[in-house]
């Protein structure tokens, strides 16, 4: 074999190393977009553990969980969590008064969250008083201190109208994210609902699409303008993308 011939194969070998790494780091930028939905009350501490740990082992790119269960996460993420942790407060229906939310807020941090989820006032929307919706997504966001608010839309419950003028207001008030909705009132993932958030808020907030259950929805969830993908099955599915770029 002559030098030249073995300098092809070497580049060769670069080459297709350089491949796997570019494969994997995608990769685990698609495991980094799923969040882990861990909102049944039936998820006591030895559940909330186990999903820490694969959380933190597959590279998740949070735990959502209901705020009593936010300090457990806390000890069970460890002293440098690499998982984000999220509260979702008000779940799911959205009818504590923004008092009681704003106090929700800031006892997650304390506790330990990095960002919290309110559901949206639903039955203030459904009348249309947006001025109680604009003032409370105000003191939600005033409360965090810098930290992200993120709102639960329980969009199966909204007609089209509703949709737009909420996420007009969070837009307008510095809103983090919007979530689609939770699944509890019926609802499924819903391609066309990311799609209406998307243009909606364009890129002042990220949205967040829930109830994915497979990769199939995930990667149209992302065609659509998600940054974020919640599910129940996040550690299913983190498995199914990592165990891809293996084989």
């Amino acid at each position: 074999m002559t030098e030249s011939e073995q300098m092809d194969d070497e580049e060769k070998l670069r080459f297709e190393e350089f491949k796997r790494k570019i494969n994997g780091e995608a990769a685990r930028a698609q495991v980094g977009k799923l969040e882990y939905t861990l909102t049944e009350a039936s998820s006591d501490k030895a559940v909330i553990r186990r999903a820490c740990q694969d959380a933190t082992l597959l590279g998740l790119g949070a735990v959502c969980v209901l705020p009593a269960l936010v300090k457990p996460c806390v000890s069970f993420l460890g002293t440098d969590p690499q998982v984000s942790l999220i509260a979702c407060i008000s779940y799911p229906h959205g009818g504590d008064s923004t008092k009681i939310k704003v106090a929700a807020v800031k006892q997650a941090i304390k506790d330990g969250i990095d960002e919290c989820e309110v559901t949206a006032p639903i039955s203030y929307i459904k009348d249309g008083n947006w001025n109680y919706v604009k003032r409370e997504f105000k003191k939600l966001k005033s409360a965090s201190k810098g930290r992200g608010i993120r709102i639960n839309l329980e969009s199966v419950l909204l007609t089209e109208q509703e949709l737009v003028k909420v996420c007009n207001i969070a837009a307008a008030v510095g809103i983090t994210a919007l979530r689609t909705d939770s699944g509890f009132y019926g609802g499924g993932f819903d391609a066309e609902i990311v799609s209406r958030i998307k243009a909606a808020v364009k890129d002042k907030c990220t949205v967040k699409a829930d109830n994915v259950n497979t990769l199939t929805e995930m990667q149209t969830a992302v065609d659509m303008g998600a940054g974020v993908i919640g599910s129940k099955n996040a550690v299913d599915l983190a498995r199914l993308i990592l165990k891809s770029v293996e084989e």
